[in-house]
């Protein structure tokens, strides 16, 4: 069953209590937070989101990513949440084994991105070692960004690879109702969905419409 995680980079944090409350009464599986430490890309968002007062507002588990560089040091910051998942970049971590060795600790999911530009083949190596992959389909860094078109040729190939080894496949930037048929029948196991959703003026339709085959 496909699941739905909502990134909340694009919601109104000055009406954080009313954004969430939209989210609480639909059906999503997950909330996304995008956490940027202004190196791996530009912008900063490690003070933006306020989990304290979130998880005061939601019973839905959290969908971490980290792009940071050099993760290791920053994942305790965010284990005493609970989330479902952590997720930390393949790319600029020199510490990768130990970092999902860390979270593995934690019994917290462990998710692997990559970027657009790096070749799927580059993680072969640790897919047993890991519970995500997340195939980004923009770049990294904000959100709103066009979808890349050749990432459904990379949902293809991993899903291939799930005969040999045990992981889910999520699909994160530019994933609406034009692109996520295509996902699904590639493979993808979660489809994180920003603007799209958040921006949406209902919000249980627009879900709805990111899982038809």
């Amino acid at each position: 069953m496909t699941k739905v995680s909502i990134s909340i980079l694009d919601c109104d944090f000055g009406n954080i209590t009313s954004e969430i409350k939209k989210i609480n009464e639909n059906k999503v599986d997950f909330i996304h937070i995008d956490i940027m430490d202004g190196k791996f890309v530009e912008n900063n968002t490690e003070k933006l989101f306020d989990l304290n007062k979130i998880s005061l507002l939601t019973d839905l588990k959290y969908d971490i990513h980290l792009m940071v560089n050099d993760p290791l040091d920053k994942i305790d910051s965010y284990t005493k949440y609970n989330p479902d998942t952590i997720t930390i970049h393949f790319e600029n971590n020199s510490n990768l084994m130990a970092s999902i060795n860390k979270i593995k600790k934690h019994k917290i999911n462990v998710g692997v991105a990559i970027n657009p530009d790096t070749k799927i083949s580059e993680i072969y190596d640790i897919l047993d070692e890991i519970d995500i992959v997340l195939v980004m389909s923009v770049n990294p860094g904000q959100g709103g960004q066009r979808f890349i078109i050749n990432t459904v040729d990379k949902v293809k190939a991993l899903n291939e690879r799930k005969n040999k080894n045990n992981f889910l496949i999520s699909v994160d930037g530019g994933v609406n109702n034009t692109n996520s048929k295509d996902l699904l029948n590639a493979g993808a196991d979660i489809l994180v969905s920003g603007s799209y959703l958040v921006k949406s003026n209902n919000l249980n339709h627009s879900i709805k419409s990111l899982l038809i085959h």
